[in-house]
């Protein structure tokens, strides 16, 4: 007699939850939710500008700053994912998210190019030096206005 009343019950459960969709959480939420991956993205960046530095400053070779770089892919590669795999709540949230993901977009270009500079295949180090810069600020920029919104 239970089993005639959960089981049509936990088949209504499933039915609801089924159609659940979206997002349940708020703006603050979802500018918690960036502003992780792109203080992650701004650390691949600063970090990228130590490599190149040391390079220019013939303190490290081309293999270790390499080295250093291709990690910065990885955690740039990273950051873009949980920009990426982010459900917005609304369509300002959706904006900050196209907005993250350009940002980090411009921060793996960035990498990519004090790569090839390190690699002898580049632009100088100075386009390489303005670059991440550009990258390390637009990211501030970002990370402060969803900090702001949070």
């Amino acid at each position: 007699m239970l089993a005639s009343r959960v089981i049509p019950a936990l088949v209504a459960l499933a039915t609801v939850a089924g159609c659940a969709v979206g997002s349940s959480s708020t703006q603050a939420d979802d500018a918690r939710a960036l502003t992780d991956p792109l203080q992650q993205a701004s650390s691949a960046v600063a970090t990228a500008t130590i490599a190149v530095d040391l390079l220019g400053d013939d303190r490290v070779t081309p293999p270790v700053a390499d080295t250093a770089l291709v990690d910065q892919v990885a955690v740039l590669d990273e950051a873009a994912f949980a920009v990426t795999t982010l459900v917005p709540t609304d369509a300002t949230t959706a904006g900050w998210q196209q907005d993250a993901l350009a940002a980090v977009r411009d921060a793996q270009g960035s990498v990519v190019a004090a790569r090839s500079w390190a690699n002898d295949a580049g632009h100088g180090q100075q386009a390489v030096d303005d670059a991440l810069d550009a990258s390390a600020h637009r990211l501030d920029q970002l990370t402060t206005q969803l900090q702001d919104a949070s």
